[in-house]
């Protein structure tokens, strides 16, 4: 797919739709509209490079590891847990 007859815009707001609706299960927790569109933003330029959309490859390992992080609320946790799983793939 050229670049050119990429629709940024509604790649975006698809994006956009997406990360409102995590956002909702979030409770007390939710981000204000700013933070939303910085994560949209963020998101959105991970996914395109020169007008195509990135296919994400995720191996089990992968989905085993996201999951576990989602399930930990605490940042400093998260963080905490990923180093240890980086210092053990390392090794």
């Amino acid at each position: 797919m050229s670049y050119q007859n990429y629709d940024y815009e509604v790649l975006w707001f698809d994006i956009f739709k997406k990360v409102l609706q995590q956002n909702e299960s979030l409770g007390e927790g939710r981000l204000d509209k700013i933070q939303l569109r910085e994560i949209t933003t963020a998101i959105f330029i991970a996914r395109t490079q020169r007008g195509y959309v990135k296919p994400v490859v995720n191996t089990q390992f992968t989905d085993s590891v996201i999951k576990l992080l989602g399930d930990i609320k605490d940042h400093d946790r998260q963080i905490e847990v990923y180093k240890r799983i980086k210092a053990i793939i390392k090794t």
